[in-house]
């Protein structure tokens, strides 16, 4: 008895705490990566917002600390908030339509058999192997009012850059571009449902429409709010396209934030409030996805 009372007694052997580290050693590289190539510049972007360029004299202008000044005549700027109103209309109206149109094609392609599937699968998605830039010369080639094939067949001196048309302009290249992208990944999702389902609705009686309105366009759901925020977050990076057709046509400094924003830095010199401008969009850009995000998942509760 003495014996097994001191055996059940024994304490315990701990754990080695020697593999503890073994994740974080496996995580180091990105961790690395990710602090000086994100968290290191966000820091240094909001540092820099703090500085404001004051003048003393006649001597050249000078960098001195602001505090919050950037960031309040940023609220004030009418150039830098009409960019953002540009922005907002263009996502209501572009992001929609880019995933509806999206979303036809994956539902039309999963339906579809053999080489043809293949064959336009490749031929919707290649828009998107376009770069932007190139991308953008090609449209202000086709938008030229003097040089457009539209033009030329219909007889039409149609100005595509004009001020009233430009953003919708702008809209329709990155619609080609990105919609082909989006069809993928929502073709992928198709593809990844298991057959039994399907096989069930139709022993249920489900048609053709039946199945894609109930089946398919429900278990596709998730994949639309993940295209639907990295569009969200796209929109409003959007840059090359515009900054490639100012030269062709008559594109506001504001057409966009982005654009502002570089012009803000690069022609007028200001890194400062460039840099609140750019954290301001971040935080707009983050606030708008939680709010998409938010009301996503609130629908699928309703």
């Amino acid at each position: 008895m003495t014996a097994l009372t001191k055996t059940q007694a024994a304490p315990t052997p701990k754990p080695r705490r020697a593999g503890r580290a073994t994740p974080w050693f496996f995580l180091a590289p990105f961790l690395l990566a990710f602090i000086a190539f994100f968290v290191a510049p966000v820091g240094y972007a909001v540092y820099l917002s703090l500085f404001i360029k004051k003048r003393s004299g006649f001597g050249p202008a000078k960098d001195v600390f602001g505090g919050l000044a950037n960031y309040v005549r940023a609220f004030q700027d009418t150039d830098f908030l009409q960019s953002l109103a540009h922005i907002l209309v263009f996502g209501v109206i572009q992001i929609p339509v880019m995933l509806i149109i999206a979303t036809a094609l994956a539902l039309v392609l999963d339906a579809a058999k053999g080489s043809a599937s293949r064959f336009f699968r490749t031929a919707f998605y290649l828009p998107y192997t376009v770069p932007s830039v190139i991308a953008g010369l090609l449209w202000g080639y086709l938008y030229s009012k003097n040089l457009s094939p539209f033009n030329q067949i219909t007889g039409l001196k149609t100005d595509f850059l004009s001020s009233q048309v430009v953003l919708f302009s702008i809209g329709n290249i990155v619609t080609w571009t990105w919609t082909g992208y989006n069809m993928i990944t929502l073709y992928a999702a198709l593809q990844n449902v298991p057959t039994d389902i399907y096989e069930a609705a139709r022993i249920d009686g489900a048609t053709g429409g039946q199945l894609t309105r109930y089946v398919k366009l429900p278990l596709l759901r998730p994949t639309l709010i993940l295209t639907g925020i990295f569009s969200i977050i796209g929109t409003m990076q959007i840059f090359s396209e515009p900054f490639v057709l100012r030269p062709l046509g008559y594109v506001p400094d504001n057409i966009t934030p982005n654009t502002y924003l570089y012009l803000t830095v690069a022609r007028d010199g200001n890194f400062g409030y460039g840099a609140a401008l750019a954290v301001l969009l971040a935080l707009f850009t983050l606030l708008l996805s939680g709010f998409f995000l938010r009301y996503a998942a609130d629908g699928g509760d309703t």
